[in-house]
């Protein structure tokens, strides 16, 4: 599952999920920020519980769209 969103929307998200799980050393961010190819759209993978506030549109999967090149997930 992911979210899209803005880019500062996602960054937030991932900002918040750090802290809220303490992740420390060698883990210092949940997830790493996908950038769509049309460089307007981004989306970050979900972390699951306590996220039912966000602005966020939530989605299963990214379509193929996102990765052009045939990489992804």
């Amino acid at each position: 599952m992911y979210y899209t969103g803005t880019q500062e929307q996602c960054e937030a998200y991932n900002t918040e999920v750090t802290l809220r799980e303490n992740y420390q050393s060698s883990t210092t961010r949940w997830a790493e920020v996908v950038e769509h190819p049309n460089g307007t759209d981004f989306a970050i993978l979900m972390k699951g519980s306590g996220d039912e506030e966000s602005e966020m549109t939530e989605v299963s999967e990214l379509s193929a769209d996102w990765f052009p090149n045939g990489l992804g997930e």
